[in-house]
Protein backbone atom coordinates (compact mmCIF):
# COMPACT_ATOMS: atom_id res chain seq x y z
CA UNK A 1 0.00 0.00 0.00
CA UNK A 2 1.25 3.66 -0.83
CA UNK A 3 2.82 5.38 1.73
CA UNK A 4 2.83 2.21 4.63
CA UNK A 5 6.24 0.98 5.15
CA UNK A 6 6.74 -2.71 4.52
CA UNK A 7 6.42 -5.25 7.51
CA UNK A 8 9.46 -7.61 7.57
CA UNK A 9 7.66 -11.08 7.61
CA UNK A 10 10.61 -12.70 8.37
CA UNK A 11 10.80 -11.47 11.81
CA UNK A 12 9.81 -14.49 13.83
CA UNK A 13 10.81 -15.52 16.46
CA UNK A 14 13.43 -19.08 16.42
CA UNK A 15 12.89 -19.54 20.35
CA UNK A 16 17.02 -19.56 19.88
CA UNK A 17 18.24 -19.67 23.88
CA UNK A 18 20.01 -16.86 25.22
CA UNK A 19 23.00 -18.36 27.84
CA UNK A 20 22.13 -17.61 31.36
CA UNK A 21 25.60 -16.47 32.29
CA UNK A 22 24.91 -13.95 29.53
CA UNK A 23 21.21 -13.14 30.66
CA UNK A 24 22.64 -12.20 34.19
CA UNK A 25 25.76 -9.93 32.41
CA UNK A 26 22.99 -8.07 30.48
CA UNK A 27 20.52 -7.64 33.26
CA UNK A 28 23.99 -6.22 35.30
CA UNK A 29 24.59 -3.51 32.76
CA UNK A 30 20.77 -2.67 31.74
CA UNK A 31 20.26 -1.80 35.40
CA UNK A 32 23.75 0.01 36.00
CA UNK A 33 22.49 2.24 32.48
CA UNK A 34 18.84 2.66 32.73
CA UNK A 35 17.93 6.13 33.00
CA UNK A 36 20.45 7.03 30.61
CA UNK A 37 18.65 9.59 28.36
CA UNK A 38 19.11 11.74 25.47
CA UNK A 39 17.17 15.15 25.13
CA UNK A 40 17.19 18.52 23.21
CA UNK A 41 15.22 21.94 23.14
CA UNK A 42 12.09 21.13 20.44
CA UNK A 43 10.07 23.54 19.24
CA UNK A 44 6.89 24.07 21.60
CA UNK A 45 3.72 24.45 20.72
CA UNK A 46 3.61 27.61 22.87
CA UNK A 47 6.33 28.48 21.04
CA UNK A 48 4.56 28.12 17.38
CA UNK A 49 2.01 30.68 16.05
CA UNK A 50 -0.92 29.00 13.20
CA UNK A 51 -1.65 32.91 10.82
CA UNK A 52 -4.82 31.91 9.27
CA UNK A 53 -7.81 33.69 7.58
CA UNK A 54 -11.46 32.81 9.35
CA UNK A 55 -12.58 34.20 5.80
CA UNK A 56 -11.59 31.46 3.98
CA UNK A 57 -13.04 28.26 4.14
CA UNK A 58 -9.98 26.18 3.57
CA UNK A 59 -7.70 28.08 6.10
CA UNK A 60 -10.37 28.43 8.82
CA UNK A 61 -10.01 24.40 8.33
CA UNK A 62 -6.29 23.97 8.39
CA UNK A 63 -5.99 26.35 11.40
CA UNK A 64 -8.64 23.92 12.92
CA UNK A 65 -6.84 20.68 11.94
CA UNK A 66 -3.33 21.65 13.00
CA UNK A 67 -4.64 23.30 16.70
CA UNK A 68 -6.73 19.53 17.16
CA UNK A 69 -2.80 18.33 16.14
CA UNK A 70 -0.94 20.57 18.29
CA UNK A 71 -3.18 21.79 21.25
CA UNK A 72 -1.49 25.00 22.81
CA UNK A 73 -0.08 26.04 19.79
CA UNK A 74 -1.49 30.04 19.88
CA UNK A 75 -3.17 31.66 16.79
CA UNK A 76 -3.88 35.37 14.93
CA UNK A 77 -6.74 35.15 12.38
CA UNK A 78 -6.24 38.00 9.84
CA UNK A 79 -10.08 38.05 9.37
CA UNK A 80 -9.71 39.49 5.63
CA UNK A 81 -12.11 38.52 3.13
CA UNK A 82 -10.54 40.69 0.48
CA UNK A 83 -7.07 38.55 1.36
CA UNK A 84 -7.19 35.81 -1.47
CA UNK A 85 -5.09 32.92 -2.26
CA UNK A 86 -2.90 32.66 -5.12
CA UNK A 87 -0.52 36.08 -4.87
CA UNK A 88 -0.56 39.37 -3.71
CA UNK A 89 1.52 42.20 -4.18
CA UNK A 90 3.66 43.89 -1.82
CA UNK A 91 1.19 47.00 -1.21
CA UNK A 92 -1.46 44.28 0.39
CA UNK A 93 1.44 42.40 1.85
CA UNK A 94 2.34 44.61 3.80
CA UNK A 95 -1.10 46.03 5.09
CA UNK A 96 -3.03 42.70 4.93
CA UNK A 97 -0.39 40.70 6.41
CA UNK A 98 2.82 41.58 7.89
CA UNK A 99 1.37 44.93 9.57
CA UNK A 100 -1.26 42.87 11.34
CA UNK A 101 0.97 40.06 12.50
CA UNK A 102 3.94 41.94 13.50
CA UNK A 103 1.44 44.81 15.57
CA UNK A 104 0.33 41.59 17.04
CA UNK A 105 3.67 40.06 17.62
CA UNK A 106 5.20 42.94 19.17
CA UNK A 107 2.16 44.34 21.30
CA UNK A 108 0.71 41.33 22.67
CA UNK A 109 2.77 39.53 26.42
CA UNK A 110 4.16 40.17 29.44
CA UNK A 111 7.47 40.63 30.04
CA UNK A 112 8.39 38.58 27.15
CA UNK A 113 6.56 39.77 24.22
CA UNK A 114 5.33 37.50 21.64
CA UNK A 115 8.00 38.62 19.40
CA UNK A 116 10.41 37.23 21.05
CA UNK A 117 8.35 33.98 22.29
CA UNK A 118 7.09 32.83 19.11
CA UNK A 119 9.65 30.73 16.82
CA UNK A 120 7.78 28.95 14.42
CA UNK A 121 4.93 30.22 12.18
CA UNK A 122 2.57 28.00 10.57
CA UNK A 123 0.82 29.06 7.78
CA UNK A 124 -1.82 27.79 5.87
CA UNK A 125 -3.76 26.72 2.58
CA UNK A 126 -6.17 29.90 1.86
CA UNK A 127 -3.69 32.09 2.35
CA UNK A 128 -1.70 33.72 -0.62
CA UNK A 129 1.55 32.17 -1.67
CA UNK A 130 3.88 34.31 -3.76
CA UNK A 131 4.59 37.94 -3.34
CA UNK A 132 4.20 39.39 -6.78
CA UNK A 133 7.38 41.30 -8.18
CA UNK A 134 9.72 41.08 -11.09
CA UNK A 135 11.93 40.46 -12.94
CA UNK A 136 11.32 37.20 -12.30
CA UNK A 137 14.80 35.23 -14.01
CA UNK A 138 17.20 37.65 -12.41
CA UNK A 139 18.79 38.00 -9.37
CA UNK A 140 17.74 41.23 -8.43
CA UNK A 141 13.94 39.71 -8.10
CA UNK A 142 11.26 41.37 -6.14
CA UNK A 143 9.75 37.98 -5.74
CA UNK A 144 9.02 36.09 -3.01
CA UNK A 145 7.34 33.29 -1.49
CA UNK A 146 5.22 34.59 1.58
CA UNK A 147 7.00 32.14 3.57
CA UNK A 148 10.18 33.40 3.04
CA UNK A 149 9.94 37.05 3.26
CA UNK A 150 8.13 36.56 6.69
CA UNK A 151 10.89 35.10 8.26
CA UNK A 152 12.73 38.22 8.07
CA UNK A 153 8.92 39.85 9.47
CA UNK A 154 11.06 42.50 12.17
CA UNK A 155 13.27 44.04 9.22
CA UNK A 156 11.95 46.42 7.62
CA UNK A 157 12.75 45.47 4.02
CA UNK A 158 11.06 48.60 2.01
CA UNK A 159 13.74 50.42 3.15
CA UNK A 160 15.65 52.48 -0.14
CA UNK A 161 19.24 51.67 -0.64
CA UNK A 162 21.67 52.94 -2.79
CA UNK A 163 23.52 50.29 -5.33
CA UNK A 164 22.40 46.85 -7.57
CA UNK A 165 19.35 46.54 -5.11
CA UNK A 166 17.90 49.70 -4.31
CA UNK A 167 15.74 48.01 -2.08
CA UNK A 168 16.08 45.65 0.53
CA UNK A 169 13.42 43.32 -0.75
CA UNK A 170 15.20 42.76 -4.08
CA UNK A 171 17.60 39.74 -4.25
CA UNK A 172 18.09 37.48 -1.73
CA UNK A 173 18.90 37.39 2.09
CA UNK A 174 22.10 35.56 3.78
CA UNK A 175 20.45 32.90 5.76
CA UNK A 176 22.07 32.46 9.23
CA UNK A 177 20.92 29.09 9.66
CA UNK A 178 22.03 27.74 6.85
CA UNK A 179 24.74 25.64 7.03
CA UNK A 180 24.00 24.46 10.74
CA UNK A 181 23.58 20.75 12.12
CA UNK A 182 22.14 19.82 15.38
CA UNK A 183 21.88 23.36 16.46
CA UNK A 184 18.41 23.77 18.14
CA UNK A 185 16.93 26.99 16.87
CA UNK A 186 16.02 27.72 20.65
CA UNK A 187 19.35 27.84 22.17
CA UNK A 188 19.44 31.39 20.50
CA UNK A 189 19.07 34.32 21.91
CA UNK A 190 15.80 35.86 20.90
CA UNK A 191 15.72 39.06 23.10
CA UNK A 192 16.76 41.43 19.97
CA UNK A 193 14.87 39.98 17.34
CA UNK A 194 12.96 43.48 17.08
CA UNK A 195 16.07 45.69 16.41
CA UNK A 196 16.33 46.68 13.05
CA UNK A 197 19.78 45.97 11.20
CA UNK A 198 22.23 47.21 8.75
CA UNK A 199 21.65 45.12 5.32
CA UNK A 200 25.18 45.08 3.58
CA UNK A 201 25.07 44.26 -0.35
CA UNK A 202 27.27 41.18 -1.42
CA UNK A 203 29.02 42.68 -4.23
CA UNK A 204 28.82 40.34 -7.31
CA UNK A 205 25.97 38.73 -6.85
CA UNK A 206 23.47 40.82 -6.18
CA UNK A 207 22.49 39.63 -2.73
CA UNK A 208 22.05 40.80 0.99
CA UNK A 209 23.95 40.19 4.59
CA UNK A 210 22.97 41.22 7.63
CA UNK A 211 25.91 41.74 9.62
CA UNK A 212 24.96 40.33 13.47
CA UNK A 213 21.81 38.45 12.75
CA UNK A 214 21.33 35.10 14.13
CA UNK A 215 18.93 32.50 13.86
CA UNK A 216 17.60 33.78 16.82
CA UNK A 217 16.49 37.01 14.59
CA UNK A 218 14.38 34.70 12.34
CA UNK A 219 11.03 33.55 12.37
CA UNK A 220 11.12 29.32 11.26
CA UNK A 221 7.56 29.72 8.42
CA UNK A 222 6.31 26.73 6.94
CA UNK A 223 3.11 26.30 5.25
CA UNK A 224 0.74 23.47 5.85
CA UNK A 225 -0.65 22.78 2.06
CA UNK A 226 -1.90 19.58 -0.20
CA UNK A 227 -3.54 19.19 -3.88
CA UNK A 228 -6.36 18.30 -4.45
CA UNK A 229 -6.50 14.72 -6.49
CA UNK A 230 -9.40 13.44 -8.08
CA UNK A 231 -12.39 12.45 -5.58
CA UNK A 232 -9.27 13.45 -2.76
CA UNK A 233 -9.46 17.01 -1.35
CA UNK A 234 -6.89 19.08 -0.18
CA UNK A 235 -8.34 19.24 2.82
CA UNK A 236 -8.13 15.36 3.21
CA UNK A 237 -4.81 15.49 2.13
CA UNK A 238 -3.85 17.87 4.77
CA UNK A 239 -5.51 15.73 7.36
CA UNK A 240 -3.78 12.46 6.31
CA UNK A 241 -0.36 14.66 6.23
CA UNK A 242 -0.98 15.88 9.84
CA UNK A 243 -1.99 12.29 10.97
CA UNK A 244 1.10 10.53 10.00
CA UNK A 245 3.29 13.32 11.00
CA UNK A 246 2.13 13.06 14.51
CA UNK A 247 4.77 9.79 15.13
CA UNK A 248 7.26 9.29 12.30
CA UNK A 249 10.08 6.59 12.55
CA UNK A 250 12.04 4.54 10.29
CA UNK A 251 14.04 1.64 10.64
CA UNK A 252 17.14 2.58 8.62
CA UNK A 253 17.45 -1.09 7.27
CA UNK A 254 13.87 -0.97 5.68
CA UNK A 255 14.11 1.58 3.71
CA UNK A 256 15.86 3.31 0.81
CA UNK A 257 16.81 6.24 -1.28
CA UNK A 258 17.48 8.00 -4.77
CA UNK A 259 19.18 10.90 -5.38
CA UNK A 260 19.66 10.88 -9.58
CA UNK A 261 21.70 13.67 -11.35
CA UNK A 262 23.31 13.48 -14.98
CA UNK A 263 27.00 12.84 -15.47
CA UNK A 264 29.68 15.71 -14.53
CA UNK A 265 31.87 16.72 -17.84
CA UNK A 266 32.07 18.82 -20.47
CA UNK A 267 29.59 21.54 -20.64
CA UNK A 268 27.41 19.34 -18.10
CA UNK A 269 27.97 21.12 -14.65
CA UNK A 270 26.31 19.34 -12.20
CA UNK A 271 22.89 21.51 -10.51
CA UNK A 272 23.18 20.99 -7.28
CA UNK A 273 26.94 21.48 -6.70
CA UNK A 274 26.52 25.68 -7.93
CA UNK A 275 27.45 28.40 -5.72
CA UNK A 276 30.86 29.35 -5.03
CA UNK A 277 30.60 32.53 -2.47
CA UNK A 278 30.93 32.68 1.38
CA UNK A 279 27.74 33.20 1.58
CA UNK A 280 26.21 30.44 -0.88
CA UNK A 281 29.44 28.20 -1.23
CA UNK A 282 29.29 25.26 -3.63
CA UNK A 283 28.24 22.14 -2.33
CA UNK A 284 28.13 18.58 -3.92
CA UNK A 285 24.64 18.15 -2.48
CA UNK A 286 23.91 14.74 -3.97
CA UNK A 287 27.17 13.36 -3.57
CA UNK A 288 27.26 14.02 0.33
CA UNK A 289 23.79 13.35 1.27
CA UNK A 290 24.42 10.11 -0.55
CA UNK A 291 27.04 9.71 1.50
CA UNK A 292 25.44 10.63 4.87
CA UNK A 293 22.51 8.24 4.10
CA UNK A 294 24.69 5.45 3.95
CA UNK A 295 26.77 5.87 6.95
CA UNK A 296 23.03 5.85 8.83
CA UNK A 297 22.69 2.86 7.34
CA UNK A 298 20.13 3.23 4.39
CA UNK A 299 20.61 1.75 1.43
CA UNK A 300 21.16 4.38 -1.27
CA UNK A 301 21.12 4.62 -5.50
CA UNK A 302 22.91 7.65 -6.00
CA UNK A 303 22.95 7.76 -10.09
CA UNK A 304 25.01 10.21 -12.23
CA UNK A 305 24.41 8.59 -16.03
CA UNK A 306 21.96 9.86 -18.48
CA UNK A 307 19.16 8.24 -17.55
CA UNK A 308 16.49 9.13 -15.95
CA UNK A 309 15.23 7.44 -12.51
CA UNK A 310 12.43 6.79 -11.21
CA UNK A 311 10.89 4.15 -8.73
CA UNK A 312 11.15 1.30 -11.07
CA UNK A 313 15.19 1.13 -11.21
CA UNK A 314 15.21 1.32 -7.40
CA UNK A 315 17.25 -2.31 -6.35
CA UNK A 316 14.75 -3.22 -4.18
CA UNK A 317 10.62 -3.02 -4.80
CA UNK A 318 9.80 -3.92 -1.32
CA UNK A 319 11.57 -1.14 0.20
CA UNK A 320 10.08 2.01 0.79
CA UNK A 321 11.50 5.15 -0.14
CA UNK A 322 12.54 7.92 2.16
CA UNK A 323 14.46 10.65 0.33
CA UNK A 324 13.61 11.13 -3.36
CA UNK A 325 16.35 13.95 -4.98
CA UNK A 326 15.75 14.49 -8.74
CA UNK A 327 16.79 17.23 -11.16
CA UNK A 328 13.38 16.32 -12.45
CA UNK A 329 12.35 18.29 -16.02
CA UNK A 330 15.77 19.78 -15.68
CA UNK A 331 17.24 15.97 -15.87
CA UNK A 332 18.09 16.79 -19.83
CA UNK A 333 19.36 20.33 -18.88
CA UNK A 334 22.29 21.19 -21.77
CA UNK A 335 21.67 18.06 -23.17
CA UNK A 336 23.40 16.03 -20.58
CA UNK A 337 20.79 13.69 -19.20
CA UNK A 338 17.32 12.42 -20.39
CA UNK A 339 13.95 13.64 -20.23
CA UNK A 340 12.02 12.42 -17.82
CA UNK A 341 8.64 10.49 -18.65
CA UNK A 342 5.37 12.75 -18.59
CA UNK A 343 4.54 15.96 -18.78
CA UNK A 344 5.77 16.67 -14.81
CA UNK A 345 3.63 13.55 -13.33
CA UNK A 346 7.13 10.94 -12.76
CA UNK A 347 5.92 11.13 -9.19
CA UNK A 348 3.24 8.34 -10.38
CA UNK A 349 6.18 6.03 -10.61
CA UNK A 350 6.86 5.61 -6.63
CA UNK A 351 4.88 3.21 -5.88
CA UNK A 352 6.04 2.98 -2.15
CA UNK A 353 6.76 5.76 -0.45
CA UNK A 354 7.39 5.95 3.43
CA UNK A 355 5.35 8.09 5.65
CA UNK A 356 8.21 9.98 6.81
CA UNK A 357 9.96 10.86 3.21
CA UNK A 358 10.79 14.22 1.79
CA UNK A 359 11.33 15.19 -1.81
CA UNK A 360 13.46 17.51 -3.52
CA UNK A 361 13.85 18.42 -7.23
CA UNK A 362 15.74 21.00 -9.34
CA UNK A 363 12.94 22.64 -11.06
CA UNK A 364 12.12 26.21 -11.16
CA UNK A 365 8.72 26.22 -10.92
CA UNK A 366 7.73 23.16 -8.54
CA UNK A 367 5.69 24.94 -6.60
CA UNK A 368 3.18 26.53 -8.67
CA UNK A 369 0.68 24.52 -7.72
CA UNK A 370 0.73 26.67 -4.24
CA UNK A 371 -0.39 29.88 -6.42
CA UNK A 372 -2.92 28.35 -8.66
CA UNK A 373 -3.33 24.75 -8.49
CA UNK A 374 -1.71 24.11 -11.55
CA UNK A 375 1.49 22.71 -12.92
CA UNK A 376 4.17 25.26 -14.98
CA UNK A 377 6.51 24.77 -17.57
CA UNK A 378 5.45 20.65 -17.25
CA UNK A 379 7.27 20.21 -13.63
CA UNK A 380 6.21 17.88 -11.01
CA UNK A 381 4.34 19.89 -8.65
CA UNK A 382 5.98 19.41 -5.06
CA UNK A 383 2.25 19.19 -3.81
CA UNK A 384 2.03 15.75 -5.45
CA UNK A 385 4.27 14.44 -2.84
CA UNK A 386 2.79 15.16 -0.34
CA UNK A 387 -1.01 13.26 -2.02
CA UNK A 388 1.69 10.53 -2.38
CA UNK A 389 1.85 9.70 1.31
CA UNK A 390 5.24 11.49 2.02
CA UNK A 391 5.36 14.19 4.28
CA UNK A 392 8.00 17.08 3.67
CA UNK A 393 9.36 18.97 0.68
CA UNK A 394 10.68 22.42 0.17
CA UNK A 395 9.06 24.05 -3.52
CA UNK A 396 9.93 27.06 -5.23
CA UNK A 397 7.42 29.30 -6.32
CA UNK A 398 9.46 31.34 -9.09
CA UNK A 399 13.07 30.83 -10.76
CA UNK A 400 14.93 29.89 -7.64
CA UNK A 401 18.69 29.53 -9.45
CA UNK A 402 20.37 26.62 -8.64
CA UNK A 403 22.70 27.79 -5.61
CA UNK A 404 19.53 28.76 -3.36
CA UNK A 405 17.82 26.07 -3.97
CA UNK A 406 17.57 24.13 -0.57
CA UNK A 407 20.31 21.20 0.82
CA UNK A 408 19.21 17.60 0.83
CA UNK A 409 22.97 16.83 2.75
CA UNK A 410 21.79 19.17 5.17
CA UNK A 411 18.10 18.92 5.34
CA UNK A 412 19.13 14.65 5.93
CA UNK A 413 21.79 15.38 8.93
CA UNK A 414 18.86 17.39 10.76
CA UNK A 415 15.75 15.90 9.99
CA UNK A 416 16.56 12.39 10.52
CA UNK A 417 20.29 11.96 11.80
CA UNK A 418 20.18 14.63 14.34
CA UNK A 419 16.51 14.09 15.21
CA UNK A 420 14.76 17.81 14.82
CA UNK A 421 11.58 19.01 14.11
CA UNK A 422 11.22 19.97 10.08
CA UNK A 423 11.33 23.23 10.67
CA UNK A 424 14.48 23.10 11.73
CA UNK A 425 16.02 20.75 9.57
CA UNK A 426 14.08 22.90 6.07
CA UNK A 427 15.85 26.29 7.14
CA UNK A 428 19.29 24.82 8.33
CA UNK A 429 19.32 23.75 4.96
CA UNK A 430 17.80 26.78 2.83
CA UNK A 431 20.54 29.32 1.86
CA UNK A 432 18.52 32.22 1.59
CA UNK A 433 15.35 34.43 3.22
CA UNK A 434 13.13 36.73 1.45
CA UNK A 435 13.25 34.38 -1.89
CA UNK A 436 11.42 31.88 -4.00
CA UNK A 437 11.76 28.56 -1.08
CA UNK A 438 8.44 27.47 0.54
CA UNK A 439 8.88 24.51 3.54
CA UNK A 440 5.90 22.48 3.37
CA UNK A 441 4.96 20.34 6.19
CA UNK A 442 4.36 19.97 9.76
CA UNK A 443 6.81 21.99 11.02
CA UNK A 444 7.06 20.44 14.70
CA UNK A 445 7.10 17.34 13.04
CA UNK A 446 10.09 15.28 13.65
CA UNK A 447 11.08 11.60 12.85
CA UNK A 448 13.13 9.07 14.82
CA UNK A 449 15.68 7.04 13.07
CA UNK A 450 15.88 3.35 14.51
CA UNK A 451 19.03 0.76 14.05
CA UNK A 452 21.65 1.67 11.54
CA UNK A 453 25.24 0.86 11.80
CA UNK A 454 25.69 2.20 15.35
CA UNK A 455 23.36 0.35 17.07
CA UNK A 456 20.59 2.95 18.35
CA UNK A 457 17.99 1.11 17.78
CA UNK A 458 15.52 3.17 19.40
CA UNK A 459 16.82 6.57 17.96
CA UNK A 460 17.58 8.51 21.07
CA UNK A 461 21.27 8.87 20.17
CA UNK A 462 22.20 6.70 22.84
CA UNK A 463 23.64 2.86 22.58
CA UNK A 464 22.60 1.62 26.26
CA UNK A 465 19.75 0.11 27.76
CA UNK A 466 16.59 0.44 25.83
CA UNK A 467 18.60 -0.84 22.49
CA UNK A 468 19.74 -3.48 24.87
CA UNK A 469 16.63 -4.43 25.96
CA UNK A 470 15.40 -4.32 22.08
CA UNK A 471 17.96 -6.64 20.92
CA UNK A 472 17.12 -8.97 23.51
CA UNK A 473 13.57 -9.30 22.65
CA UNK A 474 14.61 -9.72 18.61
CA UNK A 475 16.76 -12.19 19.86
CA UNK A 476 16.32 -15.66 17.59
CA UNK A 477 14.32 -13.66 14.97
CA UNK A 478 15.31 -11.94 10.87
CA UNK A 479 14.79 -8.50 12.31
CA UNK A 480 16.63 -6.29 10.58
CA UNK A 481 16.40 -3.56 13.27
CA UNK A 482 18.95 -5.31 15.64
CA UNK A 483 20.70 -7.45 12.89
CA UNK A 484 23.70 -5.67 13.75
CA UNK A 485 25.90 -7.75 11.43
CA UNK A 486 23.54 -8.78 8.50
CA UNK A 487 23.83 -12.51 9.18
CA UNK A 488 20.21 -12.87 8.75
CA UNK A 489 19.58 -13.81 12.76
CA UNK A 490 19.59 -11.93 15.66
CA UNK A 491 22.54 -13.19 18.02
CA UNK A 492 25.58 -13.09 20.00
CA UNK A 493 27.63 -11.43 16.76
CA UNK A 494 24.80 -8.10 17.18
CA UNK A 495 25.19 -8.62 20.60
CA UNK A 496 29.06 -7.76 20.73
CA UNK A 497 28.39 -4.73 18.14
CA UNK A 498 25.60 -3.38 20.54
CA UNK A 499 28.28 -3.49 23.53
CA UNK A 500 31.11 -2.60 21.25
CA UNK A 501 29.22 0.80 21.25
CA UNK A 502 27.92 1.41 23.94
CA UNK A 503 27.34 4.81 25.62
Amino acid sequence: MRGRPRVNSQSKNRNVAIPRALLAVIAAIACACLGSTHARADIAPSQTLVLFNSQNAESQAVRDLYVAAHPGVLEFDLNDATLLPGEIDRADYLSKIRDPLRTHLNSTGGTTPLSQQIICIVTTRGLPARIAGGPEFALNSSLASVESELCLLQQDLEVVESGALTRRYRGVVDNPYHLSIAQDIDSFDRSAIETQRSFVEVGGITAWTIPGLTPGDIYLVCRVDAPTVGATTALDNIAALLDRSASLSVKTCEVQALLDEYPQGTGCDQLDDDGGTAQFPALQDYENAAARLSTLGIDTLHDETSAFFRGTELPDQEKPVLVVATYGENHDFGGCGVDPPGPGNYLLFFDNIHPAACFFSIESFNGNSLIDGTSRGGQEQALDFIHEGGSFTIPTVAEPFTPLIADVDYFVANLYQSNMTFAEAAYASMPGLSWQTVPVGDPLAKVTLLGGVTADLNGDDVVGAVDLATLIGLWGSSDCLADLNTDGIVGAGDLAILIGNWD
